[in-house]
């Protein structure tokens, strides 16, 4: 019981390290794109491709890890990308593209 009370702590703190890095990751993200003044779904969709390949290269994430599933996860977060973008900037600027 003890093992598996162990085995269930590490899992839920490295989920939790997991999304911590995501979170990081997809804020890197946004912060680049508004600063190109990139506001749309395929400049985020490369964005997040650039990124995680920037990790790779550094070793913050390693070729043994999901790097697609990361990708993945990331670009199902589109629409809160989009929602930061609407409220973040004058609505003018999101017409524009």
């Amino acid at each position: 019981m003890r093992l598996a009370l162990q085995g269930i702590f590490w899992y839920t703190q490295v989920m939790e390290n997991l999304t911590f890095d995501l979170n990081g990751i997809f804020n890197l993200i946004i912060t680049r794109l508004e600063e190109q003044g990139s506001f749309d779904q395929e400049a985020f969709f490369d964005m997040v491709e650039e990124v995680l390949e920037e990790k790779r290269e550094v070793g913050e994430v390693d070729d043994d890890q999901n790097i697609e599933e990361y990708e993945d996860k990331l670009r199902h977060r589109w629409p809160e990308a989009q929602e930061r973008f609407e409220t973040g900037h004058d609505v003018n600027i999101l017409e524009q593209e």
